[in-house]
């Protein structure tokens, strides 16, 4: 028996001779398309092996995953991701997909109707389960399928009795959903990237086309968060609401038809560079929403210190993830209770906000950036709740003490709804955080006794005039933004030894996670101001966009004129709506790493060179990258 075949039936998902069947259906229509496409082979090395062999042996990649920073030897994970997504979850992903790309279609057919709110609503969340590190439950995405599934046929249905044409079907997705679990798991092979690559037939347009679609995921996490504040009309109107949704379902009837076919048009790779910057367009509204929606619920965040040294023996929860609003119905619910919490990672931002910090329970931050919860979480004593991005794989060390929430799974973790009544049931219970578990969680390393977090645009905008000032008077030369999406990779040094050596004549601008490789130094002051200030979480990107387009109007001057320079620390999909974003806005010069994305070809990383000055970062040389940047390049 080969290891591929061994590898399915270990697995249950089929008999030996079915997974034969399948696989070499898919082989030779693969290794037929590469023929005619030899450049689509450095995408998929494995599969250039001859036919024979493939028979023979079944060595041929059993996933293909490169949606994230971190992926297999920068190139695709094919045997299980690096963030331990097996071949099955990362099958049932790549369907829930297409089956999501097909609902936009058939809405954008539809128009309003009476399936609307169901679509939108599974939309949401289902995609947003498919982002890196959300959701590693297998039986959620089975749900997520059947739903899916049943919620196309019916709207199919309702577009042949509106006498409206239905769009034609998508080549990835079945007919009738099989109802075993192992067949569900083979039919999900025409949606993976092998076969959608396969077909499209051109590496530089899927790996555009496959952009288009993690921006999209990116994009829909933000707009889930905003939609679950509730914040109403003050935040943002039914209009402004419904343009984004039609926005979204004709951007994603794009992609449905374009990343699962051969290409029909005359330069498909520009439209699918067009629709990319469309979508960066999109995410600006939508973290325009999502800020507005956090202001209006919980006010407008200001600078502040947030103690990082426990400072009671009461029991405690942690937070981590980047659900605000999930925060601040556990302060509501827990106020009282004897119980303190703590934000991790992403959620240091929330002490920002008059909203959160009225809550006296909400006592510090614990530990760093998402990275680091395996060693973190085990030290934390109390209950743990994830609430987003990015959930690493649980030790028992405390798994039995972590609970989900929304579209964060991970099989046998407790998950919860909008009532933490078991969580805050669980934690006090549990002993107490003291100063021997947050020592231990530091592993050695030096956290300052508090962190400042709170400057986004409103903070920094009140004392505008200051930083004009200073800019007219010569003090201030360059502004940099430094930060991100945060990884485990010791390359990611490079952010923090870049902000230690910016000149004491510049501020730096940090935001997400990737933060946590600057806020432990001391960057001093200019001006009376910080020279480090945190806008927030990651997509306060927001903020910076706004910081630069106010600082332009009152210098008089255009942003591509500020001395404003960038250094993006990317991880996952929310990251690459960003760049998108910063794409669309025709910002300049911008570099991402620590790698480049694998779905960026070189051609392709050749043309939005040419155009934006897209680059990597130098890893070895962060100082000579510094100097490129004093020069404007």
């Amino acid at each position: 028996s080969s290891r591929f075949a061994r590898a399915i039936l270990c697995q249950g998902l089929a008999s030996h001779s079915f997974a034969i069947g399948m696989w070499n259906s898919v082989a030779r229509r693969s290794l037929r398309v590469l023929r005619q496409a030899p450049a689509v082979g450095r995408l998929w090395p494995q599969a250039q092996m001859s036919q024979a062999r493939l028979v023979q042996t079944f060595e041929a990649p059993q996933m293909l995953c490169f949606q994230c920073e971190q992926t297999s030897a920068g190139k695709g994970c094919t045997v299980q991701g690096v963030c331990s997504k097996t071949p099955q979850l990362a099958g049932l992903q790549d369907l829930q997909v297409l089956y999501c790309l097909r609902l936009c279609q058939l809405a954008d057919a539809l128009g309003p109707g009476p399936f609307e709110d169901e679509c939108k609503q599974l939309l949401l969340e289902s995609l947003f389960a498919t982002l890196t590190n959300v959701n590693f439950d297998d039986d959620r995405f089975e749900v997520y399928l059947r739903q899916s599934h049943a919620l196309v046929s019916k709207m199919e249905t309702h577009l042949r009795s509106q006498s409206k044409q239905v769009p034609a079907p998508l080549p990835g997705l079945p007919g009738e959903l099989p109802e075993s679990r192992k067949d569900l798991l083979l039919a999900s092979k025409p949606a993976g990237l092998l076969a959608r690559g396969a077909r499209v037939g051109n590496e530089d347009l899927f790996g555009v086309l496959e952009m288009g679609i993690y921006g999209v995921k990116g994009t829909v996490a933000y707009f889930y968060h905003a939609e679950h504040l509730q914040a109403g009309d003050a935040a943002y109107n039914d209009a402004e609401r419904a343009a984004v949704y039609k926005e979204l379902f004709r951007i994603g009837a794009y992609l449905a038809e374009a990343a699962s076919n051969p290409p029909t048009e005359a330069d498909p790779l520009s439209r699918a560079l067009t629709e990319c910057l469309a979508i960066g367009a999109l995410n600006l509204n939508v973290m325009k929403m999502l800020d507005s929606a956090h202001c209006t619920l919980l006010g407008t965040p200001g600078p502040v210190d947030v103690p990082t040294v426990p400072s009671g023996d009461r029991p405690a929860i942690l937070v981590s993830g980047h659900d605000l609003g999930a925060l601040h119905k556990l302060l509501s619910q827990s106020e009282g209770r004897g119980v303190d919490v703590y934000t991790h990672g992403e959620m240091l931002p929330g002490h920002g906000y008059p909203g959160l910090k009225q809550f006296e329970h909400l006592r510090g931050h614990f530990g760093t950036h998402w990275g680091n919860q395996l060693h973190e979480f085990r030290h934390f004593p109390g209950s743990i709740l994830m609430t987003s991005n990015c959930l690493r794989p649980p030790t028992r060390k405390y798994k039995d003490r972590l609970w989900t929430y929304g579209p964060v799974g991970f099989g046998s973790v407790q998950s919860l709804g909008d009532d933490f009544s078991p969580l805050i049931e669980q934690a006090l219970k549990l002993p107490p955080l003291d100063a021997k578990a947050h020592k231990a969680a530091l592993r050695g390393s030096v956290q300052p006794p508090a962190l400042q977090t709170g400057f986004g645009h409103a903070a920094v905008l009140g004392v505008a005039d200051k930083v004009v000032e200073a800019i007219k008077a010569g003090q201030l030369k360059n502004v940099f933004v430094i930060g991100g999406c945060d990884g485990t990779e010791s390359t990611r040094s490079y952010f923090t030894d870049l902000a230690e050596d910016t000149p004491p004549d510049s501020i730096i601008l940090t935001l997400g996670c990737g933060k946590f490789r600057l806020n432990a130094l001391d960057h001093g002051t200019l001006g009376g101001l910080p020279r480090m200030m945190d806008v927030g979480q990651c997509n306060d990107a927001y903020s910076a966009v706004v910081i630069a387009i106010k600082l332009a109007e009152a210098l008089n001057c255009s942003v591509h004129d500020l001395p404003l320079h960038f250094a993006v620390s990317w991880f996952e999909q929310k990251a690459v709506a960003v760049l998108l974003t910063l794409l669309h806005l025709e910002l300049k010069n911008i570099r991402v790493g620590p790698a480049l994305p694998a779905f960026i070809t070189p051609n392709v990383l050749g043309v939005l060179n040419d155009k934006f000055g897209l680059q990597g970062i130098d890893v070895e040389h962060e100082d000579e990258d510094l100097d490129k940047m004093l020069r404007g390049c």
